[in-house]
């Protein structure tokens, strides 16, 4: 079977109009050791048609599709980590590109880092365009840390990056039964527990194109619709959480969240069980106020 220096990883969803424009931006990289590995999570349009034509045009890099049942993003990476033909997972989403010979740098990067595996990979920026990141950093050239220090350096918005995949496994996205999210925080946080971090570059090599039909656009609607997955993330919080207020928010969140959806024994696996008893009226209203707010939405 063949090895590839790096897996391209897209999810996609009824985005056969919007893959043409990542699928050009992949034609224009200065780097080919490369597939594209597209999981389609159910879609309902044209998307396998799209990229069958692909597949028969010879392309200079391979792809790899695979339809599935819609399950989610976070399902997806975990099936992509099994399906990849390579050591690094690069996630890229099919509503973004990649800026012209960037996967060279990346490929680069992923290569002075490779031997040290407290590394679980390299990070690089989104922008609106190649000059205008869609945030400050404060660093210049590149910098390592954990996905817990992105704050102090300036990297707390959306960022791409490639993780060495044989790490990866090691921490599986738990989505709730019946549900299709949970905050990719819970795992990226984990790893950081467990002392892996990334070398982030102050480099721009993803232009992001944030869609209505996107996740990010729906955020209010991804905890509506996942609100097990957000209890989760509240409650992985407390591993780390400092300071009294934040620790009783992140608990009312995560009571409230738990009733919300309907579970409510679920509140007894909370980290800070003491904290839990003392929040439960307070989690109570938050949920009422919850259940107003998703109502009208």
């Amino acid at each position: 079977m063949k090895k590839y220096g790096i897996t391209i990883f897209t999810p996609t969803y009824n985005r056969g109009y919007i893959l043409p424009k990542l699928k050009e931006s992949l034609v224009n990289q200065d780097y080919f050791d490369f597939e594209w590995l597209i999981i389609d999570d159910g879609s309902e349009d044209d998307t396998n048609l799209i990229v069958d034509r692909w597949q028969k045009e010879g392309l200079p890099f391979d792809i790899c599709y695979k339809k599935v049942n819609n399950g989610g993003k976070p399902r997806a990476i975990n099936l992509a980590c099994g399906l990849a033909r390579s050591e690094w997972l690069f996630i890229i989403d099919s509503d973004d590109e990649l800026v012209p010979n960037s996967l060279g740098f990346i490929a680069s990067a992923i290569n002075e880092i490779r031997e040290d595996c407290t590394f679980v990979g390299v990070g690089v920026l989104r922008g609106h365009s190649k000059v205008s990141p869609l945030g400050k950093v404060k660093f210049s050239n590149f910098v390592d840390a954990s996905n817990l220090q992105r704050k102090e350096y300036g990297l707390s918005f959306d960022c791409n990056e490639a993780y060495r995949i044989s790490i990866l496994k090691k921490f599986p996205f738990h989505v709730w039964q019946d549900e299709l999210f949970v905050p990719e925080e819970t795992v990226l946080n984990e790893m950081s527990l467990h002392g892996y971090k990334l070398r982030w570059y102050d480099r721009v090599c993803v232009l992001s194109e944030y869609l209505p039909d996107g996740m990010t656009k729906g955020a209010w609607n991804l905890i509506k619709n996942n609100p097990m997955g957000y209890a989760m993330m509240f409650n992985h919080r407390l591993k780390y959480a400092v300071g009294y207020r934040n620790i009783i928010n992140n608990v009312c969140q995560f009571i409230a969240m738990c009733l919300y959806a309907g579970h409510p024994l679920y509140i007894a696996n909370c980290i800070k069980p003491m904290f839990a008893l003392f929040c439960f009226p307070f989690g109570c209203m938050l949920a009422i106020r919850r259940f107003l707010q998703f109502k009208v939405q």
